[in-house]
């Protein structure tokens, strides 16, 4: 305190010892610490380090209920700590950091740790020392099963190292040896016709193009979350043809590139939903977030929970055999390799980044163009159309068959009926005169 503050200090409050009235420097440091009024000006040494990181001492002082209303809080090393203060923190050195649900998905597991674990009968000095090294190592290895323990170790990492200021004490090497994923045999193609004659039969025009993009194009759920409007090209005739994306776009940081070119079907039902929204932006979600009342909201992107949400329904409503979308993805590069195509063209349509060190795929690096033009030669009606062949029934059958074939390849229709339409045909040719029928 400077002479003149003292002074001024000193006559107001009617002193005449100067020395009583200045506050001395482990007064000050025990009215910071909290509730741990016996702070030693080592110790205060010691968490130096935090009040430089939140900012200085004096504009985060903490009130009487123990919160600061504008900067992180300051965790006391022998006071218990507060879940939700370490939350709290965490969330305003991550939140811009981290994106979509991720903050939350790590906040879960972090509540999950702290209730198991019972978090709050511990300081943040025990937590530093060996304790806090126990206490997650407890909970990993004996509450989180094998395969989800590196997942659900990084979530812990990230909310410890933020939320508490703290030194990370668990490796990999604690964890012992993790399973690798395994491969999964890809579904067969009798898995995924069931599947398919419900898309078929699905009027929704949003609901059938978000299938019909995990279908036909194999990419990823987050993919189908961040497709824009602006990624779609359309053609001369006015209906989309391809999706491009570069993956180093804002807010993409996990997209990777994507460059297909859009079966027929696809095309049509995407026409279909722009015809919905006439007036959408580029930067508007081709899949907008559908809430719990079944409405739209076009401006807003369907996350991936939301997009799982509207699978399983669709899955419960036609009774189907559960499919995944990661799992179809397997089924489309399954296919592409049957019909043919390159590894690179079904990379690029899947989004997928190719591992492989063959020269080709590393240095064969074809234009849009070139790409689209062999998609459409190999898959013309896409993985959908290489499995279930359409036939050119006007060619096949006669004009009065053609209509009752489709009702039934499609399901509305039972095949004993097809064929009760069939036998009056015939019988109506048979009546006939010879001359006639052979014209």
């Amino acid at each position: 305190m400077r002479p003149a503050q003292e002074g001024r200090l000193n006559a107001e409050m009617g002193a005449s010892d100067t020395d009583d009235c200045v506050p001395s420097k482990s007064s000050l440091i025990t009215s910071i610490g909290g509730p741990s009024s016996g702070r030693m000006v080592g110790e205060h040494a010691a968490y130096q380090g935090d009040e430089q990181r939140h900012g200085s001492t004096e504009n985060n002082r903490l009130g009487d209920d123990g919160e600061s209303a504008s900067e992180p809080q300051i965790i006391d090393g022998d006071s218990l700590v507060n879940e939700d203060h370490i939350i709290e923190n965490f969330k305003r050195l991550a939140g811009l950091r981290l994106r979509g649900s991720t903050p939350k998905t790590y906040e879960t597991a972090f509540r999950k740790f702290a209730s198991a674990e019972g978090l709050e009968r511990y300081t943040r000095r025990q937590l530093a020392g060996r304790k806090g090294q126990e206490l997650l190592l407890h909970y990993l290895l004996g509450q989180v099963p094998a395969p989800s323990r590196k997942t659900r170790n990084a979530s812990l990492k990230c909310v410890w190292t933020e939320g508490l200021n703290l030194p990370y004490p668990v490796s990999r090497r604690h964890l012992g040896e993790i399973p690798e994923v395994q491969n999964r045999q890809s579904p067969r193609d009798s898995d995924v016709l069931p599947w398919l004659k419900a898309i078929e039969r699905e009027e929704e025009a949003v609901l059938k193009s978000l299938l019909l993009i995990v279908f036909q194009l194999g990419v990823r759920p987050s993919h189908v979350c961040l497709f824009r409007w602006k990624h779609v090209r359309f053609g001369q005739d006015g209906k989309p043809e391809a999706i491009i994306t570069s993956g180093r776009e804002p807010g993409n940081k996990r997209m990777t590139p994507v460059k297909a070119r859009l079966p027929p079907d696809l095309s049509e039902a995407l026409a279909d939903l722009k015809k919905i929204v006439p007036d959408a932006m580029p930067e508007d979600p081709i899949i907008p977030h559908r809430k719990a009342d079944g409405s739209l909201e076009h401006n807003v992107g369907m996350s991936t929970r939301n997009l799982s949400t509207q699978w399983r329904r669709f899955q419960a409503k036609h009774l189907l055999t559960r499919l995944s979308p990661v799992y179809l993805r397997h089924w489309v590069s399954k296919v592409c390799r049957r019909a043919g195509l390159s590894h690179v063209a079904t990379n690029t349509m899947q989004g997928h980044k190719s591992k492989s060190t063959n020269m080709r795929d590393v240095y064969d690096i074809p234009d849009d163009e070139e790409l689209f033009a062999e998609q459409t030669s190999v898959l013309p009606s896409g993985p959908i159309g290489f499995v279930c062949p359409r036939l050119e029934l006007d060619q096949v059958l006669p004009t009065e068959l053609t209509e009752p074939l489709g009702r039934c390849l499609s399901g509305e229709i039972l095949p004993s009926q097809f064929a009760e339409i069939v036998t009056a045909y015939l019988t109506r040719q048979l009546k006939k005169p010879v001359s006639t029928i052979v014209a």
